[in-house]
């Protein structure tokens, strides 16, 4: 399976809707130094950069979530979203 980073970046976006329900934009791309897929959130100023290592992404494409992944995501609404008024959508 090829992967790509609109692929990659869809499907993350379906597992986790509340990137899209609180306006977080999310980046992806392949990191041939570190030979892994980086996933870039970002509200505002506040920013969360995320390795996703390639057997990882296969599975995250073939309908596996990415737990790793998830928890990060997890923690950057948490801290910008939950607890501030970063997230606040009028």
């Amino acid at each position: 399976m090829i992967i790509s980073p609109d692929k990659l970046r869809t499907k993350i976006l379906s597992f986790y809707p509340e990137l899209t329900e609180n306006h977080i934009e999310l980046s992806v791309h392949f990191d041939k130094e570190k030979k892994a897929w980086v996933a870039q959130l970002s509200k505002h100023q506040h920013e969360l950069v995320t390795y996703i290592e390639p057997n990882d992404a296969r599975e995250c494409l073939n309908g596996i979530e990415c737990v790793h992944l998830g928890t990060q995501i997890g923690q950057f609404i948490f801290n910008y979203c939950s607890e501030g008024t970063e997230c606040n959508v009028p």
